[in-house]
């Protein structure tokens, strides 16, 4: 059986997409590093396969996380 991320993964390829699993810190959390600059979460992923969130809508995700870790 395939797993949401797989399939979010495809769903991403299938468009150009390029993505690679990375472990980062401490606890070694999964994210997902999407076009070499964009990372989402496990969960996120899963949300992305299941129709949840656009590509637009993780990447602002991913930028408004970002911008909070820079305050």
């Amino acid at each position: 059986m395939k797993t949401k991320v797989s399939t979010a993964i495809e769903m991403l390829r299938a468009t150009g997409h390029n993505v690679e699993a990375q472990v980062r810190g401490e606890a070694g959390t999964m994210w997902y590093q999407v076009d070499g600059y964009m990372l989402a979460s496990h969960e996120e992923m899963e949300n992305l396969a299941d129709g949840v969130y656009t590509l637009t809508e993780l990447q602002e995700l991913y930028e408004k996380r970002r911008a909070d870790k820079q305050r």
